[in-house]
């Protein structure tokens, strides 16, 4: 597919001027013919087309992501990006291309908010100064092929801040439910369901009318061995709580 007929296809009857996004991938062109209209872009994706020119590419002020990989691009190229007027550009990708000096990308020290640029794949990668002469030569640029200055990684940005946050809450929920564990046995036999429970209005009766020996026989025959099973581990707690 031509480069008009890809654009006519992905945007319809869409004004130009509320076109934000063309993805052009694979389409046929050599030079970029049709993008006038659409000067208000902010993504623009040209990858795999061909190209072996920038010729066409209109001056675009809101573009924020412009991709170019594997194409035909080479030294001399990128001149075009100068008068394409790309202050907000901040993510380039020229992987996969024909530059091999560190001259022919020295027009991208016109995008003044470039700090991802990827030149993955390209012959000037294999130079000796290329880092260094490019981190120099783009003194906004913070990534370069996936790294940093410092060959630190580009982190990946999805799901870091959220997955923190549910830890912590997590977290708090298991403290919340640790303290009702550890007060529920304690407080069935401390609290005030331990005075009222085991001994109950019997117990009381039992202990008024009998005590020693007949107490224990009384409460043998009244409340039987189910009463007694529950009466001995309530009742040592409450006499270490006395003493």
């Amino acid at each position: 597919m031509e480069i008009d007929a890809a654009i006519a296809a992905s945007v319809g009857t869409t004004n130009p001027d509320d076109v934000q996004e063309l993805v052009l991938d694979a389409c046929k062109a050599t030079k970029l013919d049709g993008l006038m209209p659409y000067t208000n872009l902010e993504h623009l994706t040209l990858n795999g087309c061909g190209l072996t020119s920038l010729e066409g590419l209109p001056p675009l002020p809101e573009l924020k992501t412009l991709e170019l990989s594997d194409n035909q691009l080479a030294d001399g190229c990128l001149e075009a990006l100068q008068d394409a007027a790309l202050i907000n550009l901040s993510r380039l990708s020229l992987a996969g291309n024909r530059f091999s000096t560190l001259e022919a990308l020295e027009p991208l020290s016109a995008c003044v908010n470039l700090k991802d640029l990827d030149m993955f794949n390209c012959p000037v990668t294999d130079l000796d100064t290329y880092r260094n002469g490019v981190f120099d030569m783009i003194p906004t640029l913070k990534y370069l092929d996936g790294f940093d200055v410092d060959d630190n990684e580009k982190p990946e940005d999805e799901g870091e801040g959220d997955d923190d946050l549910l830890s912590s809450e997590v977290g708090e929920d298991d403290d919340d439910l640790g303290e009702d564990d550890e007060d529920g046995p304690f407080g069935d036999l401390d609290g005030e369901d331990d005075e009222d429970g085991p001994l109950g209005e019997d117990g009381e009766d039992d202990g008024e009318e009998d005590d020693g020996e007949d107490g224990e026989e009384d409460g043998e025959e009244d409340d039987g061995e189910e009463d007694e099973a529950e009466d001995d581990p309530a009742a040592a707690p409450a006499k270490r709580q006395k003493r």
